[in-house]
C-alpha cells in the first residue's frame, strides 16, 4: 500500500471531464484506489464515485492505492494531477 497527498489543480475540482479521465485510469489497473477529501475516504471504483466525493479545486488529498501494480498506478494518478487531466489549469 502507497500513500500520495496531491493537489487538485483544476479550478473547477474533479467535475465530468478530469472524472472521467481519472476513471479510464482506474480500470486500467488491477490496484484498488482509495480518495481521502477532508478526513473522508472514499473507495474509487468508476466516475460516480469520483464525482460522489465532491472534491474542489485546488484542494489537496490523499491518494492510496494497494495492489500488485500499485507503484505504476500511483506513477499515472500523480502524473495526472501534475497536469490537470489535460485542462489548462
Amino acid at each position: 500500500m502507497i500513500r500520495q497527498t496531491v493537489r487538485v489543480m483544476n479550478s473547477t475540482g474533479l467535475h465530468a471531464r478530469p472524472a472521467a479521465t481519472l476513471a479510464k485510469i482506474v480500470k486500467k489497473y488491477q490496484s484498488s484506489l482509495t480518495l481521502v477529501n477532508n478526513d473522508k475516504e472514499i473507495p474509487i471504483k468508476g466516475m460516480m464515485s469520483i464525482l460522489g466525493a465532491g472534491v474542489k479545486g485546488n484542494t489537496m488529498i490523499d491518494l492510496i492505492c494497494d495492489g500488485q501494480d500499485e507503484l505504476a498506478f500511483m506513477d499515472e494518478l500523480k502524473s495526472a494531477f501534475a497536469d490537470g487531466f489535460g485542462e489548462s489549469v
